[in-house]
């Protein structure tokens, strides 16, 4: 038989160790404080202990502690767990009671299962798991949190951003309304002037043929010669409005500064035209807009700015656009007066030019204090928008 394993050459006797060694179950007599006095051979079998010295065996661990200290007290056998190894890496069920013998540090004889008792690791186990578990499911919550707040920012901006199309939309309805009664306006204008001046005039030229042919007189071909003149020049205002022909022939430049000077001859306010800056090539709806605009402000002064004795014309190319500013030395408008209200003769009139920059990304100013003349400041992109 082999060789008992203990601490103390003699912890128990002869006697007792050969009692404990015909024992057919693994059998352990241990202090209270953890240390092992005694190992029968199928408990050195089934137990880890180390080969090269065994006198370094120890239970280990609260679980062993605590049930040591309650089979120390008690010779009725009770069942426990006992733990082997650091961080109680083995652990076995066992039953326990208290040695007949009287010492202060009892000895316990502890009879071991064969069956390694796994409960405690696999609670362990299943602890860990369910920590990381919690931890996956706590990054998973604030992930979507996280998400959920993006969406609600992103379902923000498109609501946003929806309200703001719609906005523009409306805008842009308006101003193409607004356009429309303002082309529907001129042709109004342009229908009274043909039928006031040229259907007027070419209706006393009619009667003045009849009565021609009734009795022949030179001063009456002569009269009706400049009658034909009129009307022909009325034709002829009629059909620049309609459509800038030296805009097309000349380039920009040319035209306003031929504009400027027609309207100079027949108005008899001295003007000046400036150009300054690099010239850009510019889109067709671009030159006539600042063409119409400058014949409207134009049209505006010889209506409206009574005793004007000088107007400026300044046409401007930058960087980032074009600027093109009109000024007259007129009385300028009222204080109690929009300059809409006051400055709108024929054609599209200033409401119906803003609405045409604002379409095209420029913008007009009307700057006219009382008695100091007033100024058109347009503002237009390079390129329509």
């Amino acid at each position: 038989m082999p060789a008992a394993t203990t601490m103390d050459p003699n912890p128990l006797g002869a006697e007792a160790a050969r009692a404990l060694e015909a024992i057919g179950d693994p059998v352990i007599v241990a202090a209270r404080s953890g240390a092992v006095a005694y190992a029968n051979d199928p408990a050195r079998s089934l137990l880890p202990f180390p080969q090269d010295d065994p006198s370094r065996i120890r239970l280990t661990g609260k679980i062993t502690t605590a049930f040591l200290a309650q089979a120390s007290a008690t010779r009725t056998p009770l069942a426990g767990v006992i733990a082997l190894g650091r961080e109680e890496e083995h652990q076995f069920r066992c039953h326990g009671c208290r040695m007949d013998r009287e010492d202060a540090d009892p000895l316990v004889v502890l009879r071991v299962l064969s069956t390694q008792d796994t409960r405690f690791s696999l609670l362990a186990n299943e602890a860990v798991m369910l920590r990381r578990e919690l931890a996956e499911r706590e990054r998973y919550q604030r992930r979507l949190h996280m998400l959920l707040c993006e969406r609600d920012l992103l379902l923000a901006d498109l609501r946003n951003t929806a309200r703001a199309r719609a906005r523009a939309e409306r805008d842009r309805d308006a101003v193409l309304a607004q356009l429309y009664r303002a082309h529907q306006a001129e042709r109004e204008r342009l229908g009274r002037e043909l039928h006031d001046e040229a259907g007027q005039q070419l209706a006393w030229l009619k009667l003045r043929l009849e009565r021609l042919r009734r009795e022949p007189s030179t001063a009456e071909v002569e009269a009706m010669l400049t009658q034909v003149d009129a009307i022909s020049a009325s034709l002829r205002q009629v059909v620049r409005e309609l459509r800038p022909v030296a805009l097309a022939e000349l380039g920009l430049s040319l035209a306003l500064s031929g504009l400027a000077r027609e309207w100079s001859d027949q108005s008899g306010i001295a003007i000046e035209f400036q150009l300054s800056g690099t010239t850009v090539a510019l889109t067709t709806e671009i030159e006539v807009t600042i063409f119409r605009l400058v014949q409207e402000a134009l049209t505006n002064v010889a209506k409206h700015a009574a005793g004007a004795q000088q107007v400026s014309v300044t046409l401007q190319y930058g960087n980032e656009g074009i600027t093109l500013a009109i000024e007259d030395d007129g009385p300028g408008l009222p204080r109690d007066t929009a300059p809409e209200d006051r400055r709108e003769g024929g054609g599209f009139g200033l409401t119906g030019m803003r609405e045409r920059l604002a379409l095209l990304g420029g913008e007009l100013a009307i700057e006219s204090p009382s008695g100091r003349g007033t100024t058109i400041l347009a503002r237009l992109p390079t390129k329509g928008e």
